[in-house]
Order: structure tokens, then C-alpha cells, then sequence
């Protein structure tokens, strides 16, 4: 039984992405043709199938610029970057998206770790890091094993260096990926979606207005409470905003 279910499922699977291959298809195609309305229907409905490609995401960010709406295009630009740090092209449009918004933020010095934290720990993605390390440990299974096997003093001296340095990289590795897990899950972030929004000192409609933001700006999540956030923006300043003016990464 278990196996029937187990194939139904791959049967299933292969069937919706095999579907989504040919939606994608269609709508690039239509987004080629310059029908961005219609193009984005097709991404959306290849999205409401959780299937999470930087691909789609990069094109739906694509189709969003090309229509002028700026949230949601920089919103999808940074999922892209999420999935994949190294996707050039994301960068490059993120940062032309980003000139077309109103707040103009200027971010907070960082400090030595936070510079290596951005600079290293997070130039790959979590699940990136540990296939690196995944691979670098099956690297020193077969190196031990080799070791283990042969006859040779010089090969033995060889293997027995290099499945060390495997295993103690495979170990590095698996602290950053934990450190990148435990840093993205602790910085959740989100993007203004609101024209304009006000952010207040309080999570109250007649609390003081602390300051105003526009769409597109990227804002930290700090805490929630009801139908309120507290956020962070990148020069320091805290407050809360309503929760449905952004859309959290």
C-alpha cells in the first residue's frame, strides 16, 4: 500500500511540474509579446502550486518592473536573492528597482562581524551551504575508505591528510550553513506595499506618527502583534506600521 501511495504521488508530481514547465513556457512567451498582464496570470498560477524557482520569482520581478509596480517587482527581485545570493541579474535589477522608490535611507555603518556575516556567511543560501557540506562529507567517506584500503605508506599519508581537511571543512561548513539558517530566520524582512504608510510609536490607531514610509522600502520585522508590526529600517529607527501595508519576505 505504502508503495502505491509512494508512486501516486511521484506520478503526481512529475505531472505538475510538467504542467508548470509548459505554463512557464506560455507565459515568457507572453511576456515576450509585451503582455505582462496575462504573462503574470500564468506566473502566479505556476506560484499558487508552492513551487518555489528563482526563476519564476525573477521573472514575475521582471514582469512587475515592466508594469511600474515597484513593491511587488522589488519584493520578488529579493526572494530571488534569498534563494540564490549569487544571481547577478536579481542584484542588477533590484538596485534599478530601488532608485524608483521615494524613501531615500541612509543605512547604518556596519560593524566587522556584520560586514563578514554579508560578505561571507551569507553570499550562499543555507540549503547551499549544506549540500557544500554534504559533499565534503561524502568526499571524506571515500577518502577514509581509500585510506583504509591501501597498501601504499605514500598514499595512505596522502588520503589520511585530505580526508582530515574534508572533514574538518565539512565541519566549517556546517556551522556557517547553521549560522546562515539561524541569521534568516532571525532577521525576517519584508518589503512596504502601501504607497505611503505611517509608522507610529505605538501599535495604535491614535498613537503619535513616528515617521512615514513609500512603497518598495525594505523594512526589518521585528515583532507582531494583532494586525500590527514592529519594524526596523536600515538607519535605526523603529515603530510600528499596520501589518497589511507590507508583505514579509
Amino acid at each position: 500500500m505504502k508503495k502505491i501511495i509512494v508512486i501516486i504521488v511521484l506520478i503526481f508530481s512529475s505531472g505538475l511540474y510538467a504542467q508548470a514547465d509548459s505554463l512557464f513556457a506560455k507565459a515568457n512567451k507572453l511576456y515576450q509579446n509585451e503582455n505582462y498582464n496575462e504573462a503574470l496570470k500564468l506566473y502566479k498560477e505556476i506560484e499558487s502550486h508552492n513551487i518555489n524557482s528563482d526563476d519564476l520569482f525573477y521573472n514575475m520581478a521582471n514582469t512587475y518592473y515592466r508594469m511600474n509596480k515597484i513593491a511587488p517587482a522589488i519584493y520578488y527581485y529579493e526572494k530571488v536573492i534569498l534563494q540564490n545570493p549569487m544571481h547577478n541579474d536579481a542584484q542588477f535589477n533590484l538596485a534599478f528597482a530601488k532608485r524608483m522608490t521615494i524613501d531615500n535611507i541612509e543605512p547604518l555603518p556596519k560593524t566587522v562581524l556584520q560586514k563578514i556575516n554579508q560578505g561571507f556567511i551569507m553570499k550562499l543560501s543555507y540549503n547551499t551551504w549544506a549540500w557544500l557540506a554534504v559533499s565534503l562529507a561524502f568526499l571524506f567517506a571515500i577518502l577514509f575508505l581509500l585510506y583504509h584500503f591501501s597498501y601504499s605508506s605514500g598514499h595512505k599519508r596522502l588520503y589520511f591528510i585530505t580526508s582530515f581537511i574534508s572533514a574538518f571543512l565539512a565541519l566549517l561548513i556546517i556551522a556557517i550553513a547553521y549560522q546562515n539558517y539561524k541569521y534568516s530566520k532571525a532577521n525576517k524582512e519584508a518589503i512596504v506595499f502601501s504607497q505611503k504608510t505611517e509608522v507610529k510609536t505605538a501599535p495604535t490607531m491614535a498613537s503619535e506618527v513616528s515617521f512615514e514610509l513609500h512603497e518598495g522600502t525594505k523594512v526589518k520585522v521585528l515583532e507582531s502583534l494583532d494586525n500590527w508590526k514592529k519594524i526596523k529600517i536600515a538607519d535605526g529607527k523603529i515603530g510600528w506600521m499596520v501589518g497589511d501595508d507590507l508583505k514579509e519576505l
